[in-house]
């Protein structure tokens, strides 16, 4: 499992190529925004839940 700084580090890298390809000029570009900000969201939901004291 990744740490959380590497976590992080990931999230920073996918916004920076996100802002690369903003706005998209071609439908694949299109197509690479939604998977990055999937990505993204999937990864910020994991710290999330790494960050939220155990429920019992």
């Amino acid at each position: 499992m990744r740490s959380t700084a590497a976590i992080r580090e990931r999230i920073t890298e996918l916004e920076s190529f996100y802002d690369e390809q903003d706005p998209p000029s071609s439908p694949m570009e299109d197509e690479q925004e939604a998977v990055l900000l999937r990505a993204i969201e999937e990864l910020e939901w994991v710290l999330e839940e790494r960050e939220d004291p155990p429920r019992h």
